[in-house]
């Protein structure tokens, strides 16, 4: 029994080490894929089965399908399809082991091993994690195999299983169970083909674990996305098209074990049909009724407290995403955008309150610097607890990335409410009257470096070095105008009385506030030119 314990162990291990391999190996290149493909239903199958495949874990589907879902990309109907062929994706590793590769995990570990340890490119390394995360999930296959033989043999559990067969309904309910406990189907159903292969079990046992671990796989999503309204709605709806073809294959339960058992093949070979089979159903149901589904999960659950608007500092920072560096970089490159747009927000406000001449206006601006604060320092620490261990060198360097970008824009936030606010209030309260120039320089400043700030948000999105570059000459550009402007401001200053020179300080407060807000900006420029991969 041990040698049983220890083969889940390493088939829940090699799952999860494969799944950071892959992660490694083209992780951001698949989810972005992923994000342009699921326009039709068809689509969105066929991105669901790309993802579940090279992640197979249902847990990290549901979050990728909710990290989906929050950002409003896709509509529920589409990310349901997304969802259900991720499921068939999973299907995949089992395959593999019915077509017996788990004779070559030794192989695969050696291979692995090479690439991982010794190789220097994050290609190399990812292929060779992906390969040791193979060998470990057949190599338990193997060692779970040779434990099965020897308990086929024992008279107690012979009767046991004879006694289950009988049973199917507790074996379906036994199997959801595990599979929760383990989450992960892969482990349930490969335990139970090990068994049949060492002829411990029979067919009926093996299609009753099928069907109790597709459950138990709608229910480790169901958990997943507890959370969230739009989540309770997504995976309900995933859960009860599963449940639906469990009872129909429950009902059809003899008549279908006739027909398996006349075809060829071998009882695993039967097994790991059966259970892709199972989500292939499932995933056609979903094609025909994911818009049906999703309305009545709308109608069916509903909130239950209404929340304010903006109550929620960060939304999309979901500590269960810490384990996979993808998944948790992927939300803390939304949430930095988000903060983004606030600040984004603050600036253009601030200058609205400037030329209104509204006290009230600029009051509202400089509270929600709070909020930037508290939103930084939220992405900060959730950055903080990725482990850096998992992380290669070009995720290690996006997150350095976004962590200097919340500072620079957390620093931005501070100049806007505390400098730029400032002025906009004295302006409020006593107008002073700036000269042409120095009016139309400050309006032209303003709007370049509102520019600049949108172009610093598109610079994180693309990533590309070549915009970096491009963002850097116009901040040089930029700064070479800012000095031009105040030389002529300070010609303009000989000639002028005690009024002028008042209003000179304020026109210089403002400018200088202004050319501080960029030089910020500015640095996220340098810091994406080496991080960014064009």
């Amino acid at each position: 029994m041990m040698d049983i314990a220890g083969g889940i162990a390493l088939i829940l291990f090699g799952t999860r080490f494969l799944r950071k391999g892959l992660d490694r190996l083209a992780g951001a290149r698949i989810h972005r894929w992923i994000e342009t493909l699921q326009k039709r239903r068809g689509a969105a199958l066929l991105a669901g089965f790309t993802f579940g495949a090279a992640a197979p874990s249902s847990t990290a589907q549901t979050l990728f399908t909710l990290q989906l879902l929050n950002a409003g990309q896709l509509a529920g109907s589409r990310l349901l399809i997304f969802l259900l062929g991720a499921n068939i994706g999973i299907t995949v590793t089992v395959q593999l082991i019915a077509f017996r590769f788990f004779d070559y995990y030794a192989v695969m570990l050696v291979l692995g091993l090479l690439g991982f340890q010794y190789g220097r490119s994050e290609t190399v390394r990812g292929i060779g994690q992906t390969l040791l995360g193979l060998g470990f999930v057949f190599l338990s296959m193997t060692i779970t195999s040779n434990a099965a033989r020897e308990l086929a043999g024992v008279a107690d559990f012979q009767t046991l299983m004879a006694v289950a067969t009988h049973y199917r309904l507790a074996l379906v309910i036994v199997a959801a169970l595990l599979t929760m406990l383990m989450q992960s189907s892969t482990a349930s159903i490969g335990l139970t083909l090990a068994l049949g292969e060492a002829g411990a079990v029979t067919l009926p046992v093996v299609l009753a674990v099928v069907i109790g671990a597709n459950i138990g796989l709608g229910l480790t999503s169901l958990l997943a996305g507890w959370g969230t309204l739009e989540g309770r709605r997504l995976t309900w709806a995933n859960l009860v098209i599963k449940c639906g073809v469990a009872g129909a294959v429950l009902v059809a339960f003899d008549p279908l074990v006739n027909l398996v058992t006349q075809m060829p093949g071998t009882l695993t070979r039967h097994g790991a049909d059966l259970h892709t089979g199972f989500n292939v159903l499932s995933a056609l149901l979903g094609l025909v009724f994911a818009g049906l589904l999703s309305n009545w999960m709308a109608r069916l659950i509903r909130p239950v407290v209404a929340v304010p608007a903006g109550a929620a500092v960060s939304t999309h920072l979901d500590p269960r995403a810490l384990g996979s560096p993808v998944f948790a970089l992927a939300n803390a490159s939304r949430e930095v955008l988000r903060l983004a747009d606030d600040v984004q927000g603050m600036l253009a406000g601030s200058w609205e309150a400037y030329l209104q001449r509204s006290a009230e206006q600029a009051a509202q601006v400089r509270a929600r610097d709070d909020r930037v604060d508290e939103l930084h320092t939220s992405i900060k620490n959730y950055l903080s607890h990725i482990s850096v261990e998992s992380l290669n060198s070009r995720d290690s360097e996006l997150r350095f990335g976004l962590l200097h970008f919340a500072s620079q824009l957390e620093a931005v936030g501070d100049i806007v409410a505390k400098e730029l606010c400032v002025q906009a209030l004295k302006h409020a309260e006593r107008p002073l009257p700036l000269a042409a120039e120095d009016s139309a320089s400050l309006a032209e400043l303003q709007r370049r470096v509102q520019h600049r700030l949108s172009m610093a948000i598109s610079l994180l999105a693309t990533r590309e070095r070549s915009l970096a570059e491009e963002f850097l000459k116009e901040g040089e550009a930029l700064k070479e105008w800012c000095i031009e402007v105040q030389k002529k401001h300070y010609e303009r200053l000989r000639s002028g009385d005690a009024e002028v020179l008042e209003a000179s300080g304020y026109f210089l407060d403002m400018f200088n506030a202004l050319r501080r807000i960029s030089g910020q900006v500015n640095s996220i420029g340098h810091t994406f030119r080496l991080v960014g991969g064009g």
